[in-house]
């Protein structure tokens, strides 16, 4: 399995879900103009996040899954770790002794990265919500049964994956994300007031955030459907897969682009268009 984690393709899905329903977000978060993205401040900040994100993680290695899954904190900690690498990448900072938390520097600027080895680079819950749905039961089922499955709990990933669309509920999330963002771009444009690029950041960090947190969400509640045996050997199935990253500079156009999209005519009605989930 190779990972090309670029906030560009994530945010061509992200905005390819974010037009749902508004009826029922009680709690959604809407998009704040004054939270500005994080950034690495050196390469010695980077390493130290790094290091305190796998000593969390150790802390779950002999613990029950779901208690890894229910840990929100962790999940945004992660998630801030991998932007902090994508935008230290995107403006060629220097990436200095940083190999023993996994990161290999090529000469072109990108970073490879050993998962298996450095799992603070690629959270759990977004291999699961991003591997389970596509996985051929045919193939990965005897896999899973001669680790210690059964065929009932085979059942259960199929039904939960067939009742819980984990981009609609990323989409969900999002969406108030969206709206907001459209609404602060339309109104500057009417003063004729620019955009800057930090703006645009933001919105692209504050989405991926609540996308991170959608995926927690999902793999939290396939963890509550399994008992705690089958959580740990779906966790450890994963865990042991091979998976390497490759980290590479994001697009020079991707900041217009987006702009390009939120300033779309149809981008408000879109949503009411796909109000009844994401299209798939």
């Amino acid at each position: 399995m190779n990972v090309q984690n670029n906030w560009r393709p994530m945010l061509a899905a992200a905005m390819a879900a974010t037009f749902i329903v508004l009826a029922g977000l009680a709690h959604a978060v809407e998009f704040d103009e004054k939270l500005k993205a994080p950034s690495m401040r050196d390469a010695g900040e980077l390493r130290s996040h790094a290091q305190s994100v796998s000593s969390r993680l150790l802390q779950y290695q002999s613990a029950d899954p779901q208690e890894l899954m229910n840990d929100a904190a962790l999940v945004r900690d992660q998630y801030d770790l991998g932007w902090k690498l994508q935008r230290a990448i995107d403006e060629h900072r220097a990436l200095n002794d940083v190999g023993d938390v996994g990161l290999v520097v090529q000469p072109d600027g990108s970073v490879e990265i050993d998962i298996n080895a450095h799992p603070q680079w690629l959270r759990y819950d977004q291999r699961l919500s991003s591997l389970l749905p596509g996985w051929d039961m045919q193939v990965v089922g005897p896999e899973l049964i001669a680790r210690g499955f059964r065929s009932s709990d085979l059942d259960v990933l199929a039904n939960y994956v067939k009742t819980h669309d984990v981009q609609t509920m990323a989409a969900q999330r999002i969406l108030p994300i969206g709206l907001g963002f459209n609404k602060l771009v339309t109104r500057n444009d009417r003063l004729r007031r620019p955009i800057n690029d930090g703006l645009v950041l933001s919105y692209v960090y504050q989405q991926g955030r609540e996308t991170a947190e959608a995926s927690r969400q999902w793999t939290a509640g396939l963890f509550a459907a399994l008992d705690a045996q089958r959580r740990r050997i779906l966790l450890n199935y994963i865990s042991e897969l091979k998976t390497t990253g490759t980290w590479t500079a994001t697009d020079p156009s991707a900041v217009a682009d987006t702009l390009a999209t939120v300033r779309r005519a149809d981008f408000a009605a879109s949503a009411a268009s796909q109000a009844q989930g994401v299209t798939k």
